[in-house]
């Protein structure tokens, strides 16, 4: 119940995260350019308090996804469940780091920016944490991705759940998971997840995957308890 738990918080955290931070597409100003950064940065010297508070909450959710993740081990289904537990926990890893960077690293470079009236000089080094929390990002949302995709593929393969568990979360998550990949190899994330116009409609699929999962893991434990 614990792990069902923390994949529900997790899911939670996400979906406020995802609905609460400012959109830093292209609607602020052509993305790479001189403009896009000076203009980004101006934002989160304004809003630094609620950038803080919404990147923790992203990064909060993505730990506590790989901290309930392991219940959902399955007993059969190959190799799968392992390969996507260690996909999941560095893809929480990386994306860790990028919203550190992102969330409280880039705050710091902005206001000292803003202190030199936002030169492009002083901009450089916002600029540089800016681009590495975005590729660092790409590649945490890939993982986790790619994780869920292969927790997925336990659970349709392991024979011992419940065919509505292992087709009803089995089946959507593959999909879930894979479509990061699909939007990385199409240019939709790039050059982050966050300047995408589909980042929220996709961490919102994805945090309804894991509440499902915890839904799943809920009932798997009841009905194993009556029968034990």
């Amino acid at each position: 119940m614990l792990s069902a738990a923390l994949l529900a918080l997790g899911s939670g955290a996400v979906l406020w995260g995802a609905t609460q931070r400012p959109a830093t597409d292209a609607e602020l100003a052509p993305l790479g350019s001189a403009e896009y950064v000076q203009v980004l940065a101006e934002n989160i010297v304004a809003a630094e308090h609620e950038w803080r508070a919404v990147h923790a909450a992203l990064l909060a959710g993505a730990l506590l996804w790989a901290l309930g993740a392991p219940a959902l081990r399955m007993r059969t289904g190959g190799g799968f469940t392992g390969t996507g537990l260690l996909a999941l926990g560095m893809g929480a890893a990386l994306w860790t780091v990028a919203l550190v960077l992102d969330g409280f690293v880039a705050p710091v470079r902005a206001s000292a920016a803003a202190a030199q009236s936002f030169t492009v000089r002083s901009l450089d080094g916002f600029r540089a944490t800016h681009e590495a929390a975005a590729t660092l990002g790409v590649l945490g949302w890939l993982l986790i991705g790619l994780g869920v995709a292969a927790l997925s593929s336990a659970a349709v393969a392991a024979r011992e759940l419940p065919g509505p568990v292992r087709f009803g979360t089995g089946v959507p998550g593959v999909l879930v998971g894979l479509w990061p990949l699909a939007a990385v190899g199409a240019g939709f994330f790039r050059p982050g997840v966050f300047t995408s116009e589909l980042w929220r409609p996709t961490a919102a699929v994805t945090a309804v995957w894991f509440v499902v999962a915890a839904a799943a893991l809920v009932w798997t434990s009841l009905v194993s308890a009556k029968q034990g």
